[in-house]
């Protein structure tokens, strides 16, 4: 995890989660400690989690 970045969504098992670290959404897998920028805006990481193919993601984010 990013001390200090807020939590935007985490999945039911805790193994993934979205932060808004420093004006940038980031999706991390806690598992590996994978980092995967998501954009500046909430829309970006919308569409950008659709392109890695998590729409189930993008859908709860609000």
């Amino acid at each position: 995890m990013m001390a200090g970045a807020p939590v935007i969504w985490v999945n039911s098992d805790m193994s993934e989660q979205v932060t808004d670290f420093n004006g940038e959404y980031i999706l991390i897998k806690i598992s590996d400690k994978q980092r995967i920028s998501l954009g500046k805006t909430l829309e970006d990481a919308r569409e950008k989690l659709k392109e890695i193919g998590r729409p189930d993601i993008a859908e709860q984010l609000r």
